[in-house]
């Protein structure tokens, strides 16, 4: 067996993976993706991929997911003729090297509720159970629309400029370090597939979203008010906004995660035509 460790993907392997994804979501009857994009990621340099060979032919992979220095997410997949031969036990102690030599010093790692051999296998190395999120797909209602009494929101495009003072909103909204938010920020202002919103009331930045196109889907990412201006419908606002903007990029799907104990969001998100498509569990486990 070989195993190759990444920060990209030449073409061969790129088609390799989607393939070896497809096949195992086909099998298995999962719904979720592996993490594609690495711009996200705080340390460009770590390697985003992992894959596992034998006889020349794909059989596992796992891609990390780290936009902060505190933990890193793992997910992937192994054929099931592969499975319970140590191969992706194997993946995994070669991820975790290179996730040590960054510094952390906890992984997460992803497993849909539906896949068995997930559940087994994340319980099999004795992590334990951190989250749950939803993923969620909007369906336009026909009622959907703008409460006359919603405040004067002005939702625009971000650009460079406005990284500081975003970069102290994201924090004060999401916690973590102002490097990790203006890093985050960055990247999400300057990367193509990316961009970043920023929402106002009286010219003052009290809220914030992000659109993710990943291959022929729309994410919803980062959506947060800051919390000296909740309670006052502003995310709901924020959130029909960035539907009508996406329903003007004819976005093909447009998708949205939440922590399951996040009851507020889910309920908005239900009320605005979202609906749970699966839950991923998440499992923490530290890097000895």
């Amino acid at each position: 067996m070989k195993i190759l460790s990444l920060t990209e993907l030449n073409q061969e392997q790129y088609l390799a993976a989607q393939a070896l994804e497809i096949k195992c979501k086909a099998d298995d009857g999962l719904m979720g993706h592996i993490h594609w994009d690495k711009s996200m990621n705080y340390f460009q340099s770590m390697c985003h991929w992992f894959l596992l060979y034998k006889n020349d032919v794909l059989i596992g992979l796992l891609s990390a997911f780290a936009p902060t220095t505190g933990v890193v997410e793992f997910c992937g997949y192994t054929l099931p003729k592969a499975r319970r031969k140590g191969c992706f036990s194997t993946l995994l102690e070669v991820a975790a090297d290179a996730a040590r030599n960054y510094g952390y010093e906890h992984i997460l790692l992803i497993t849909e509720r539906a896949s068995e051999s997930g559940q087994a296998f994340v319980r099999q190395l004795g992590a334990t159970y951190s989250n749950t999120e939803y993923q969620l797909r909007w369906e336009p209602l026909p009622s959907l629309a703008l409460p006359v009494s919603t405040p004067a929101i002005h939702l625009v495009k971000a650009g460079l400029a406005d990284l500081e003072p975003l970069s102290k909103l994201s924090q004060t909204i999401f916690g973590g370090t102002i490097d990790e938010a203006r890093k985050l920020l960055e990247t999400t202002i300057t990367t193509p597939h990316l961009t970043q919103y920023i929402a106002t009331l009286d010219e003052k930045p009290i809220g914030m979203v992000a659109i993710n196109f990943v291959q022929n889907d729309a994410w919803i990412i980062g959506l947060g008010v800051c919390p000296a201006f909740q309670g006052r419908g502003i995310g709901k606002t924020i959130l029909f906004r960035i539907l009508d903007i996406l329903q003007e990029c004819m976005a093909e799907t447009i998708l949205i995660e939440v922590d399951s104990g996040n009851e507020a969001a889910l309920h908005l998100y239900q009320k605005s035509g979202f609906t749970i498509q699966m839950g991923q569990d998440y499992f923490r486990l530290p890097l000895r």
